[in-house]
């Protein structure tokens, strides 16, 4: 079978670009001829273009500060280009991509990519906090032949208004199959009356021998607690600092731009396949990413959880904690700290409930393939 994948990748995200790649190998690995649609709108590729000025920026209200802003993006991207070129490399060399480009829907619509099935997924596509989740690509509507399916799509933002839930309605009731990630996604679908399946993002899909086989390698000269923070949280550094110093452990952390003044090792360049090594040969995990801490649960890591303030994705990181029965690892304030330092990870429970949970999930999948 003919397939088209449809997700943001080429966004220099870790998740993104792993998620993508699971999905893909998968599929592949059931006989099937599977490649992502290349669809890079400009809301997608804007990060590295410097003269882009966030409109929500308070550096957006006038001309001397746009100035300003632009300067200083431009000064600091200078410093992520080596981090740049890992992700090129994996997502334009290891990834499968259609030859054709797409820059808009429009273009898209004009000219989709032939195939016998489509799947959308997996990451905040239908999150409508953000243009993915507003775009109609990401519902397939470009699609003119074919079956059309999500794979662990995920909405995130749970405060849609009733003008998108309408929309959404109208485009989830053409596709054969619909299956989101998140438990609260069963209820967004509930009020659209549409039929939904929860099942895990598509880095489980793999096993960690797959992952292995993708990561760079990794020379461990230490015990070592590794940090990936979105937002530079407080509370999340001084957890960090608390645990490392009782469990007599090192800090290394996985930076996108600046590094970390209180980690002992800072890594700022590195690609997906670092990523992926830096999770299996550490300690323990603390992060506010959802699929750092996926690949922590994958590789059998304690994870300690901080919720994110500037953007409202929480949910999506309640339902993975919560499936996998790790709720009091979330933590929101200091007095949680010492409980979640001497609680016990029991990973025969944790790989119990993903062998089942994995399982539920292929059967989706296969059933979409009949």
């Amino acid at each position: 079978m003919r397939i088209s994948t449809l997700t943001t990748y080429d966004v220099y995200n870790y998740g993104a670009s792993l998620q993508a790649y699971a999905l893909q190998y998968y599929l592949t690995q059931k006989g099937h001829n599977v490649e992502i649609i290349n669809y890079q709108p400009e809301y997608l590729t804007r990060k590295y273009n410097y003269m882009w000025v966030n409109p929500e920026s308070k550096m957006s209200k006038y001309l001397c500060t746009r100035i300003v802003y632009r300067i200083l993006k431009f000064l600091q991207r200078q410093t992520t280009l080596k981090r740049k070129k890992q992700f090129d490399i994996f997502n334009h060399q290891i990834l499968k991509q259609t030859t054709k480009r797409y820059l808009s829907y429009e273009e898209l619509k004009k000219d989709p990519p032939k195939a016998d099935l489509y799947i959308v997924g997996s990451d905040q596509i239908w999150n409508t906090f953000y243009e993915t989740g507003r775009d109609p690509a990401f519902y397939l509507e470009f699609v003119q032949k074919g079956e059309k399916a999500s794979y662990a799509a995920s909405f995130s933002y749970l405060d849609i208004d009733s003008n998108n839930l309408t929309r959404i309605q109208k485009s989830l009731e053409k596709f054969r199959a619909v299956s989101v990630r998140e438990y609260h996604g069963l209820k967004i679908l509930e009020k659209m009356n549409i039929p939904g399946t929860w099942v895990l993002d598509p880095v489980f899909l793999l096993s960690t021998e797959n992952w292995k086989s993708l990561m760079s390698d990794f020379n461990k000269k230490e015990k070592f607690l590794l940090i990936y923070d979105f937002e530079k949280n407080a509370l999340l550094k001084d957890f960090a600092i608390e645990y490392a110093k009782q469990k007599k452990l090192k800090i290394y952390s996985i930076n996108d731009t600046y590094p970390l003044q209180y980690a002992d090792r800072n890594f700022n360049n590195a690609g997906p396949q670092e990523f992926l090594a830096l999770i299996y040969n550490c300690d323990a995990f603390i992060s506010n990413s959802f699929h750092g801490t996926a690949f922590s649960i994958i590789f059998n890591k304690p994870v300690f959880v901080f919720n994110r303030h500037r953007h409202k994705v929480n949910s999506r990181m309640e339902s993975i904690m919560s499936l996998f029965e790790l709720n009091e690892f979330i933590i929101n304030d200091k007095t949680e700290f010492q409980k979640a330092i001497n609680a016990i990870f029991n990973f025969n429970k944790i790989n119990s409930i993903k062998e089942k949970e994995t399982t539920k999930s292929k059967q989706f999948i296969d059933q979409l393939l009949k």
